[in-house]
């Protein structure tokens, strides 16, 4: 087995399965990569079973590794950062959705279950270091007593759970993009996107929750989608995020329907403009929303609240992202089940694929067509 190094702790994050590729893999500390790294210090496993909550109980992080002989550009920063931001945004798109759809709250659905711990490892595992904008120093081991983030939940009973369809995509273009010297401007924006995201995903408050910590973070997600869709010689903007949204390979007929009367810059009024599906609809109002917020407008508490059904817009910005990712990458490409040899199960791999990708995207379209039903409606 290929020797393995701790790079980063996220102690409000618990990894029941490994989450991996050849070269990086977020991992529980009973794993035996972990295993091996404590038999080679000591200290490893001390600093691990040191973390609790605010209220001192015990708290089990998860651990990012490498391989030992990774090739320079996995060990960059950008590409460690990129890795993390594909597990979270999978993660929280994933949860979201599934606390929109069956009405119970669920953990991980805010980018920040997803932070490096600002300690870590030197390079022989005997000292903790940090170097950041606020702080560079290091420190020894027995004087550590590391604490999750008090403003999030911790459960010894949840574990990650992510898009599985989104995840396959994303590492599969982090691979090809910072393996090439030359990548290409589509996985550039990708993950430059799937940053900001990251960053718009954080608790927007814990005790100073306001109108404005919302309009910040609707401002950042609206930033995120414009990333993605801008092309490399053209301007970002709306349209481009529509026409994304329009080439989705939609699944349900509601989500289809070309129904809606859309924001076309500062209008949406004009008896000539086109009507557009859901999800633009959606869009428009936040790009609207976020443009309100920082041009300075004068801006209601409830800006974000859809009168009609008393939801926050705020709430569904998650499958909305997902579902430009979908038409961003094209998430088609399993396509239908198409038997190899007569009566084959279509829960073959194949099928299996095929069917974890309608069940996934369904579950997107189900969570964005909610938005504009009453809260008393059930499917």
């Amino acid at each position: 087995m290929s020797a393995w190094i701790p790079l980063f702790v996220l102690p409000n994050l618990r990894v029941k399965a490994p989450v991996e590729l050849e070269y990086l893999a977020l991992v529980a500390t009973d794993d035996p990569r972990c295993e091996e790294i404590a038999k080679r210090n000591q200290n490893f496993y001390p600093f691990l079973n040191s973390f609790t909550d605010a209220f001192q109980r015990q708290v089990i992080p998860s651990v990012l590794i490498a391989r030992a002989d990774a090739p320079p550009w996995v060990m960059s920063m950008e590409a460690i950062g990129s890795f993390r931001d594909a597990i979270s945004i999978s993660s929280i798109v994933h949860n979201r959705t599934n606390t929109i759809i069956y009405g119970h709250a669920r953990n991980n659905q805010y980018s920040t279950f997803f932070e490096f711990y600002a300690w870590i490892f030197s390079k022989d595992l005997n000292l903790l270091t940090t170097n950041n904008p606020a702080l560079a120093g290091f420190d020894r081991f027995n004087e550590f007593k590391g604490q999750s983030i008090a403003g999030l939940p911790v459960s010894h009973w949840d574990y990650l759970e992510y898009d599985e369809v989104l995840l396959k995509a994303l590492l599969g273009e982090w691979t090809r993009h910072y393996s090439s010297p030359t990548p290409r401007w589509r996985s550039t924006a990708l993950f430059r996107s799937l940053n900001m995201a990251h960053a718009a995903a954080q608790v927007p408050g814990y005790a100073d929750l306001t109108s404005q910590s919302l309009g910040r973070s609707v401002a950042l997600w609206v930033s995120a989608c414009e990333i993605l869709t801008r092309p490399h010689n053209g301007e970002a903007g709306y349209k481009e995020v529509y026409r994304v949204l329009e080439n989705v390979d939609w699944r349900t007929e509601d989500c289809k329907k070309l129904a809606y009367d859309c924001y076309e810059g500062r209008t949406k009024k004009k008896v000539d403009l086109p009507k557009r599906n859901i999800a633009c609809w959606l869009y428009g109002e936040l790009f609207q929303a976020r443009n309100d917020y920082l041009h300075g407008r004068p801006m209601a508490d409830d800006r974000l609240v859809i009168q009609s059904t008393g939801k926050s817009m705020f709430m569904y910005t998650h499958p909305l992202y997902r579902l430009l990712l979908t038409g961003f990458l094209g998430l088609d490409h399993y396509g239908p089940f198409v038997p190899k040899e007569p009566g084959e199960s279509p829960y073959d791999f194949a099928g299996m694929l095929n069917f974890r990708f309608v069940n996934r995207q369904g579950d997107h379209e189900r969570a964005l067509d909610r938005i504009l039903r009453p809260r008393d409606h059930r499917d």
